[in-house]
């Protein structure tokens, strides 16, 4: 019955389902983008991005646990790093970390109607990769918000994983740590490839986790260590990766 649910029934659904994302995307957005100009401080829209995120995983049926929440002290901001299987992977952190977060985002998303100026009233950062110094006053933002008190989520891979084994990590995360100060929380995702693989829009209901790690101080390296701090990142992100875990009959 599962393989007959998964590969026969689900696909005709599959389109419905993304008309609904298309649909709520459009109108939240619109919401996001005029409530933004009255909250200065981000905080309503920031809850709306949550339930947004949280109801298209939950309509898509997948399942979603996190474990090492009592990890997250609330009252302090992160710089959370994670490892990057899926588009899924962003909702889940969105609407499972309880915290204020932000996003670092490739430029190109900025061109999406309503969604990316939706994206900028809400306070994400948006960076040019391809330009060094854009990239870099990027990262000064990131760290002047951290310093002020909003947690900021950053893919150190730079890109999504086919496989689920982690790419290599860039440097650009140790940059903004060791800029700012502000303690990393390591987050490792699982799952998301089998509910969303990388290139496709084959969705499938899946199992999805979010294991938090303990949290890395930048403080313990000097402002030339920043190969060292982001290797102690990926092999806290490692040690909590099931290359199986969610996988679909």
């Amino acid at each position: 019955m599962k393989v007959l649910f998964y590969w026969v029934l689900y696909p005709l659904i599959r389109p419905f389902y993304l008309i609904s994302v298309i649909l709520n995307t459009l109108i939240l957005g619109i919401i996001v983008i005029v409530i933004s100009f009255f909250d200065k401080r981000g905080t309503v829209v920031h809850y709306i991005g949550r339930f947004w995120s949280l109801l298209n995983v939950y309509l898509s049926g997948t399942q979603v646990k996190i474990k090492g929440k009592e990890k997250i002290d609330t009252s302090r901001s992160y710089i959370v790093m994670s490892n990057h299987q899926s588009l899924f992977d962003v909702w889940v952190l969105i609407g499972k970390l309880p915290l204020q977060i932000r996003w670092i985002v490739k430029k190109e998303i900025r061109k999406i109607p309503v969604f990316g100026y939706a994206l900028e009233r809400m306070g994400h950062i948006y960076i040019d990769r391809g330009n060094r110094t854009d990239a870099y006053a990027g990262l000064n933002e990131a760290a002047r918000r951290v310093k002020e008190g909003t947690s900021v989520i950053i893919f150190p891979e730079g890109t999504r994983s086919k496989d689920g084994r982690l790419l290599t990590f860039r440097l650009g995360g140790a940059v903004l740590a060791l800029r700012s100060g502000v303690s990393i929380l390591p987050v490792t995702v699982n799952g998301g490839r089998f509910a969303l693989r990388k290139g496709t829009l084959d969705l499938l209901p899946g199992k999805m986790e979010i294991v938090v790690g303990d949290e890395i101080d930048p403080k313990r390296f000097g402002e030339n260590d920043g190969e060292a701090l982001m290797e102690t990142v990926r092999s806290f992100i490692e040690k909590n990766l099931d290359l199986s875990y969610g996988e679909i009959p």
